[in-house]
């Protein structure tokens, strides 16, 4: 589909009725209605972001895909953003191009992952972004249409359609929307953002090829040894092979690592050294194929490659000692890119 064909203006639809059957007898929406992307509307998010309409903001190198400013904010469009969420949707959709990521074989796997946007910084805040109770819920404008913007962007514009390029075995609600902010306020540590190199004032998105989250209740006390156990145990469950893992801390355990002084890579260091297994171990869990003649059945393997493929990210309310985990595609390694609005000069 050309960006031209879903402009709804382009065909004159007479009801609002109308236009929501072109969209779903066409797989261009994802089966809930969509705002219709008339030219004005259309418009206003491109000059929120001081783009021209054939702007590239990114190509994905396998299905040689360029894609264009007015291709994102049609999709921002129908996902029902404000234009101040439209910087976050062109920041991730550029992620989203880079090779690491391979955005066409995860959007081809059988394995059912979709894009998962994580905020970092003070825009989040600006633009209203949740980053508490209920953060990958309901009930939040720019969260729930920032995410849906980035999954209407790969149907509409990438083919990603399920029963077509999409063939998700099972598939999970994050394929509808994925997005949220980190919690700062709470959180004794730098921003994600400036963990990742940026300045306390910049504000980045980064994408995950994310599987669904497995929520963890804890019932172990205070202290980080014990309740971060608990959470490594539940890691050992998704088996040896993942990317990264993100971990996201509800609010109530963020106080309990606050009062230990514990710091976000004491938190990786602990959960990564927590997770390694002997090789025969893993083959018992019938987690891993059998190993190679000559290969050490005492080699110790993680749920990840190294410490830094854990991302620790608070969020959540203040009530529950929760933490949810949430594995990346194997395939698949996380992109960071700064968000880039009227105050920040573009690269």
């Amino acid at each position: 589909m050309t960006s031209s064909k879903l402009l709804s203006g382009t065909f004159q639809f007479s009801q609002w009725e109308e236009a929501q059957e072109y969209y779903l007898e066409n797989g261009l929406t994802d089966g809930l209605p969509i705002v219709p992307p008339s030219e004005e509307r259309v418009r206003a998010m491109l000059q929120y972001a001081g783009l021209a309409p054939n702007a590239v903001i990114g190509t994905e190198t396998i299905r040689q895909k360029r894609f264009t400013a007015e291709k994102a904010a049609i999709a921002a469009v129908m996902a029902g953003c404000k234009p101040e969420y439209f910087p976050v949707v062109l920041a991730a959709v550029a992620a989203a191009c880079e090779r690491p990521f391979n955005l066409h074989a995860s959007s081809t796997s059988t394995n059912g992952v979709t894009v998962l946007a994580l905020v970092s910084g003070p825009y989040a805040a600006q633009i209203g972004m949740n980053c508490g109770v209920s953060l990958m819920g309901a009930g939040n404008r720019a969260n729930a249409t920032i995410g849906r913007a980035i999954n209407l962007f790969k149907a509409g514009f990438y083919g990603s359609i399920p029963r077509d390029m999409d063939n998700s075995t099972l598939g999970h609600p994050g394929k509808f929307t994925f997005c949220f902010a980190e919690d700062l306020e709470h959180a004794p540590w730098p921003s994600l953002a400036q963990s990742k190199g940026f300045g306390p004032q910049d504000s980045t998105v980064t994408i995950y090829a994310a599987n669904a989250p497995l929520q963890v209740s804890i019932y172990t006390g205070k202290a980080p040894e014990d309740f971060l156990t608990a959470v490594s145990h539940a890691m050992l469950g998704l088996g040896h092979s993942l990317s990264e893992v993100l971990v996201v801390v509800g609010g109530e355990l963020m106080g309990y690592l606050t009062e230990a002084r514990w710091s976000r890579q004491q938190v990786q260091d602990f959960l990564y050294q927590k997770t390694r297994r002997p090789l025969r171990e893993w083959v018992e869990w019938h987690r891993v194929d059998h190993p190679q003649p000559g290969d050490n059945p005492d080699r110790l393997l993680g749920c990840v490659a190294e410490p830094g493929r854990i991302t620790v990210a608070p969020g959540g309310g203040m009530a529950g000692a929760f933490v949810s985990i949430i594995p990346s595609w194997g395939g698949s390694r996380s992109i960071t890119r700064q968000i880039q609005t009227s105050h920040t000069a573009r690269r």
